[in-house]
């Protein structure tokens, strides 16, 4: 995954981190971008220069997070909403 300016420059790529099918993006006020890793279970938090911060959820997680595929952030009550696997919407609080 990369950004790229009008031109098709690349301004910078992810660092360190094995995507497999990163179905769905969002971000926050601060630029970081959050991931749905579709393949690997999991949402990641990348930073505004997309190297990774953390794992926010896996597959361990208490709703047995699998094959997320849409994300909708609302920074202003830190809520995430995941879709996943079977059309599972789950609510998790980032605070």
């Amino acid at each position: 995954m990369s950004e790229v300016d009008a031109n098709g420059q690349v301004l910078c790529s992810v660092i360190d981190v094995s995507l497999s099918r990163p179905h769905h993006l969002s971000s926050d006020s601060e630029g970081r971008v959050l991931v749905a890793d579709c393949d690997n279970d999991r949402i990641i938090l990348l930073s505004s220069g997309l190297q990774l911060q953390r794992v926010l959820i896996d597959r361990s997680s208490q709703v047995g997070l699998r094959w997320p595929y849409r994300l909708c952030y609302n920074e202003l009550t830190s809520q995430l909403y995941v879709l996943h696997y079977s059309d599972v919407v789950s609510l998790f609080n980032l605070r």
